[in-house]
């Protein structure tokens, strides 16, 4: 039952005055905090605000979809108590309106009889009253013990479930698919369909339907597809999250004779119910921690290994009961239980902890629902080019109106030509023409087996600067192999290698731990496990034997057996062959108790009976520094460290053993209740078992590649750092001529900060060059140490840091976090559910598990190796160069067309409805689609794409091309003013004529510009694959300019008709001249245009043109190497050992 009344509110940015107006929460799942105001809705305000919109023709509900925090005029602000409405804000500036419910709830321990609560992004917060605040109702159960949970096995009563789900929600999980009508006014709703709408009623006033209906046919199509594409991928999450109203459970309640058996709903489960887990299996429809019997579970929905894990009951302590910290005792929702095991006639009971959405796969499905939103450069810049846009289009507008009101025209002639200018600058096709390069390199992705959920993240791809690996399963192989077990010698060295389990005395402690020292279990006859167990076990040469509830062996205690396999021609060991005149026993080892494996234990062991033996004996394995904590350093080689070195720096990964005999006295009941932490004391060491993790034959070849392309690599992992070194080594990741520095925790000898040890690693020596020389390695216990003690050290570490090993998953979160705190894009590549919040956290989350806890990450690889990192890097790169290229080139084609209409305007012109689909319909449209089809490059280069459109190298050209494209239409003007044929349109107020030598002239030119402006950002290398790889961009060039050529030197009659141009006179030799020089202008403007772009484009030579003037200027560089660095040399020598 959760003690309201004693939950706390942690919030210390503001003291409260009165009654608090705001609060600043946590946001469950994530790390990110939201801010809530208190608001009351006000009708004086909302009629007015309501008055003003019909007034306005209803715009600003169009502006509210767009941007909601319009809202708050409609409400005035009051404290958080009396709120109707709260205001939730949050770092990324999303604003929301969320509603304050007021229930009434009867618990004991509660002295209010109402509930307020608001639900923000599927997150109960309740208000406390004597607090003054809201708070997440999962702080209710944050400060639970272990002891606390175990204390009652009968469960809840009727009426306290009753009260309970008001207070937590129904455990459901289920998404909403929204209605095609709901998600049709959203998608209607957007800027992008607006402006089309706006569009298309523009041009058909205009009478230009042709264009009008293509437009309106392409976004109905468009917007069905997005529709479409939404709604399945609604369905999809809809079926992952399942439902839980479909299926029942067995729970207990308590009764006046103890406890008996319901049936209820599992939609009706809530925090605190005694669930019945059936013998057979089930599906976890919660989160619960089992309270008795051991049961084993398949957990490849959130990790994505199919491999079973056997989990058991925690020891009752008063340790604060965490889900992350006690998985090997919890079950997680939407996991599969395949079967349970009990003693006796027990049953196996479980409590539930969580529900709903607050479940392992409640933050999951919100994950998916919420992703984390990243700010880009280019994005930012793409939008403040728009807006850019727009301000020219003012000025066009103000022109084409002061033009047009002088000649005395029309009034509707000077509001449609002063509207067509926003259509014309701000092209309705724009973010259309812009994702065509980011759709096709996700389907060139789809053919790699990588699939994408977030394709706007493809273009992040082009600028990753750090890369982060896991390294099991990443960059080694999945499994392990099996190299050698290393007897100890007690109190001497180490004994020979031995690689076949004969040459070790059947009967000796080594094989016994080496049996019995697991998490194996039978399934229909195969074993199940941990590989790293199985290839243990199979060293051994033992068979396990799990007996079934017939079995009275060990008087059903016992619930599995370990004994050697018998020799051939030999019955079965077992105790029907038991012979009391000899009184030989077999021999077998009884399992009597697991202490499954834990990441903050670093190791796992097993309370075991050799039968016949008067005692227990209790055998432990784990990671070796932790095994050699745990036992009587007497036991311990002389050669510990440097065996241990010697193997984890070759790549070997090497797990402690030990053993301890426990008291004679101690019973089954003894074993079952005893404290992990009172048997893994005074421990007798037996060796080391060495196991071979080999890299994956394509990471060190991708390793490579990625270090020539100036990418920064990071391993991160929870293995032993000596491993991680070796292997980061091995690929290449660490150079043969970097030096690893290895950072470490010193002995704390006073009250001030723990002071840190720095060895390099090989040498035995502190480091004595500049940092430069070095990269550093650290642990994640160090890595705590560095963040709580030594902040200053953080850039060092981030900077300079490459292996991190014996990290947790929350650990890796955190470096990938603080990277990007150092406006660094960040990579992280991972095959398990470890990775699982660093992949989310990452800009480029690349997960190599097909697990649904994968679908979180942007990127899902069907292909488990680093390649994939390659060539999302590939055409990431060649997506950002795309969007860049025809971002630019339709920057351009509005300005070519703007100041076409605004020089015919000036001589009483426009051009024909045919001219402007031509322009509009066939060659932007074929060749902003062409641009966006080039294929990447096929390596790596240390140069990566620009990000900013409004650097200076991409402002300088750009404004260059600008002036040389008016300069070529004017140009053309003027020579036909000098021509002696040459006679001018005869203006008037309503004087628009299109065929005239003024449009003919501006309409091939500028029909020319187009072409040339996409030759000119059709440049591929080194982003791209060349110019003349991309054939779809060939052709489109080579069809139109040939079409553009028959316009201009020789039309059809029937061809210059229907497109609006002068028709050739061959008698007329001046004209044919004429047209002759006109052809040779466009020819021109290509070499300019190229050379343009070929020399101001490089922004290389305006880094370099920077360097030189801050030289110039006589800048000096910062302090290289020590003195830069907080670590060289040290400042406090207190500090250091």
């Amino acid at each position: 039952m959760p003690n309201i009344n004693n939950a706390t509110v942690a919030n210390d940015e503001y003291e409260v005055i009165g009654e608090t107006q705001w609060q600043v929460l946590e946001n469950s799942g994530d790390e990110q905090t939201i801010k809530i105001y208190g608001f009351k809705y006000s009708k004086l305000r909302a009629t007015l605000f309501h008055t003003v919109c019909i007034l306005l023709c209803g715009l600003p509900y169009f502006v509210l979809a767009y941007y909601p925090s319009y809202n708050r005029f409609k409400y005035t602000k009051c404290s958080l108590k009396t709120a109707d409405e709260i205001c939730v804000t949050d770092a990324e500036g999303l604003f929301k309106t969320e509603k304050v419910h007021e229930i009434d709830l009867n618990l004991s321990n509660h002295r209010d009889n109402k509930l307020r609560y608001f639900i923000y992004q599927h997150s109960r917060f309740i208000w406390l009253n004597d607090q003054g605040a809201f708070i997440n109702v999962l702080a209710l159960n944050e400060k639970l013990t272990i002891g606390l949970l175990m204390e009652n096995m009968s469960g809840i009563n009727k009426r306290q479930q009753n009260e309970l789900i008001k207070l937590y929600g129904t455990n459901s999980v289920e998404v909403e698919v929204k209605s095609y009508w709901t998600l049709f006014v959203n998608e209607v709703f957007n800027p992008f369909y607006l402006f089309q709408v706006f569009s298309i009623i523009l041009w058909s006033l205009d009478e230009y339907y042709q264009y009008a209906t293509c437009v309106f046919l392409l976004s109905t199509g468009t917007c069905m597809l997005a529709l479409y594409q939404t709604k399945q991928m609604s369905k999809n999450l809809h079926k992952m999250a399942g439902s839980t109203s479909s299926f029942t459970v067995t729970v207990l309640r308590p009764t006046r004779m103890g406890r008996e058996e319901c049936v209820v709903n599992a939609s009706r489960l809530v925090p605190g119910d005694v669930l019945v887990l059936p013998p057979d299996g089930c599906i976890m429809p919660c989160d619960a921690m089992l309270l008795t019997g051991t049961c084993i579970v398949n957990e490849s929905m959130l990790t994505g290994e199919s491999v079973p894990v056997m989990k058991g009951p925690p020891c009752v302590s008063p340790e604060i009961y965490s889900t992350e910290n006690h998985k090997r005792h919890t079950i997680f929702a939407g996991t599969h239980v395949i079967q349970t095991r009990f003693y006796g006639n027990n049953q196996v009971l479980a409590k539930v902890v969580r529900t709903g959405f607050y479940t392992s796969k409640g933050e999951l499905i919100k994950s998916i629902l919420f992703p984390k939103q990243f700010d880009f450069q280019f994005y930012k810049d793409a939008v403040k080019f728009v807006i850019f846009m727009f301000c020219i289009a003012a000025i066009g507008m103000g022109y084409s109106i002061w033009l047009y009101v002088l000649r005395g025209s029309l009034a509707t002639t000077i509001v449609l030509r002063t509207l067509d200018i926003i259509t014309i600058v701000v092209p309705p096709a724009l973010p259309a023409a812009m994702t065509a390069g980011i759709v096709y390199s996700q389907r060139r992705l789809r053919r790699n087996k990588i699939f994408c959920v977030s394709p706007p993240r493809i273009i992040i791809c082009g600028k990753l600067q750090v890369m982060c690996f896991d390294k099991t399963g990443t960059l080694t192989e999945d499994g392990l192999d099996f190299y050698a077990v290393i007897p100890s010698r007690s109190g001497e060295k180490f004994g020979e290698r031995v690689v076949e389990v004969g040459a070790l005395p059947a009967a000796s402690p080594l094989v016994q731990a080496l049996a019995s020292c697991h998490s194996l279990t039978s399934i229909q006859g195969q074993l199940k496990g941990d590989p790293l167990d199985l290839k243990m076990f199979e060293f051994t040469q033992w068979v396990l034997e799990e007996p079934g509830p017939e079995n009275t062996r060990y008087d059903n205690l016992t619930p599995a057996i370990v004994k050697p396999a018998p020799t051939q021609g030999e019955d079965l060991q077992n105790l029907d062959n038991y012979d009391p005149f000899t009184m030989e026993i077999p021999y077998e080892i009884g399992l009597l108790r697991r202490f499954h494996f834990s990441s903050s234990q670093q190791s796992m062991g097993v309370i075991a009976r050799v039968l016949g033996q008067p005692q227990m004996v209790y055998f432990v394995k784990g990671a070796p520094e932790k095994v050699a904590s745990m036992c009587n350093p007497e036991t311990l080689p002389e050669n510990f460290s440097s065996v241990l070195n010697e193997y984890t720096s070759n790549g070997f990964r090497v797990i402690g053993l030990a053993h301890k005999k426990l008291d004679r006295k101690m019973k089954w009941v003894d074993a079952q209740r005893i404290k992990r932490e009172n048997l893994e004391c005074d421990m007798v060491f037996l060796g080391f078992l060495v196991m071979q993790n080999s890299l994956k034959p394509e990471t060190t070849q991708v390793i490579k590649e990625l270090h020539e392309a100036n990418m920064r690599l990071i391993m991160v992992t929870g293995d032993n750092i000596m491993t991680a070194m070796s292997v980061a080594r091995g690929c290449f990741m660490v150079q043969p001529h970097q030096k690893i520095v290895l950072i470490t925790v010193g002995q704390q000898n006073t009250e001030s900060r723990p002071p840190l040890c720095m060895e390099v690693v090989g040498e035995g020596c502190p480091p004595k060059l500049s940092i430069d020389s070095y990269v550093l390695a650290l642990e994640g216990k160090t890595w705590a140490v560095i963040r709580t003690h030594y902040p200053e050290l953080m850039p060092t570490i981030l900077s300079r840091g490459m292996v991190f090993g014996r990290f947790g998953p929350d650990q890796k979160t955190q470096l990938v976090t603080a990277l990007q705190g150092e406006e660094l894009n960040v990579g992280m590549c991972g095959d398990g559910a470890n990775d699982c919040g660093a992949l989310k956290a990452a800009h480029v989350g690349i997960s190599l598990s097909e697990a649904d806890a994968s679908v979180a990450a942007p990127f899902t690889s069907q292909e488990q190796n680093i390649r994939c990192v390659i060539l999302l890097a590939l055409e990431g790169r060649c997506a950002l160069s795309t969007s860049f290229a025809i971002f630019k080139y339709m920057a351009l084609y509005s300005l070519i067309q703007f100041f076409s209409i605004l020089i015919l305007y000036n001589f009483y012109s426009i051009l024909g409805n045919n001219q402007f689909l031509y322009i509009d319909l066939v060659l932007t449209t074929l060749l902003a689609l062409s641009l966006g089809r080039a294929a990447p490059g096929p390596l790596l280069t240390r140069q990566s794409p620009p990000v900013s459109l409004v650097a200076l190298a991409s402002i300088l050209p750009l404004v260059m091309q600008v002036s040389l494209v008016l300069l070529m239409q004017v140009a053309p003007i003027y020579l036909l003013y000098t021509q002696p044929w040459f006679k001018p349109v005869e203006g008037g107020p309503d004087v628009e004529q299109v065929l005239c030598w003024e449009n003919t002239v501006i309409f091939i030119i500028s029909s020319f510009q187009y072409l040339i402006m996409a030759c000119v950002y059709a440049k591929g290398w080194p982003f791209r694959q060349p110019f003349c790889a991309n054939y779809y961009m060939v052709i489109t060039l080579l069809t139109q300019s040939v079409f553009v050529i028959v316009l201009l030197l020789c039309p059809w009659d029937w061809l210059a008709e229907y497109m609006e141009v002068e028709m050739m006179k061959t008698e007329d030799t001046e004209q044919t001249m004429f047209r002759v020089y006109l052809l040779l202008i466009p020819m021109l403007h290509l070499v300019l245009a190229i050379a343009i772009e070929a020399t101001l484009s490089d922004t290389e030579k305006f880094s370099w043109l920077a360097r030189a003037v801050r030289r110039r200027c006589g800048h000096k560089p910062d302090a290289a190497g020590d003195a830069a660095c907080p670590l060289w040399p040290p400042k406090d020598d207190a500090l250091l050992c």
